[in-house]
């Protein structure tokens, strides 16, 4: 039985690859990011009937309700959200300006924990009794650097 999966933070690291990894395994996917367009080369090779690519700031409740609505009416249901949605900043506390570190605590905390909220939500309310779902909160950096 394939699964549909809705990754946040599909743009890079962990979630580009578990969007990758899943539409290879025949999965279905709603691959979230804050620029869809970064994921135009692989958009081109799966049809509409397995990858959905939806615009999503995980600060906005309102538009994660929208994107599980979205995955819902497209694919029926959400078995699993692998939420990888994130951001880094380099330097030292005191440098750091308050408005910048508040930015980086909405997406990493508050993006995060919203996310959660409507999975589970989710799970519960809207995908068929006792189906349930899976979720699954990570982070990852890539800096194009070689390991």
């Amino acid at each position: 039985v394939e699964n549909l999966c809705v990754v946040t933070g599909s743009s890079s690291g962990f979630g580009r690859s578990m969007v990758r990894l899943a539409l290879d395994k025949g999965e279905k996917v709603v691959a979230t990011l804050r620029k869809p367009s970064d994921l135009n080369d692989i958009t081109s090779k799966y049809p509409p009937s397995q990858l959905l690519v939806l615009k999503l700031d995980v600060t906005d409740p309102p538009e994660i309700a929208r994107t599980f609505h979205e995955a819902k009416a497209a694919f029926g249901r959400v078995d699993v959200v692998f939420n990888n949605a994130g951001r880094w900043m380099l330097g030292e506390v005191e440098g750091t300006p308050e408005e910048e570190a508040r930015k980086l605590f909405d997406i990493n905390f508050w993006g995060a924990a919203n996310v959660n909220k409507e999975a589970v939500r989710f799970f519960r309310e809207e995908n068929p009794p006792k189906a349930g779902g899976r979720l699954l909160v990570t982070s990852s950096i890539w800096n194009g650097t070689p390991v």
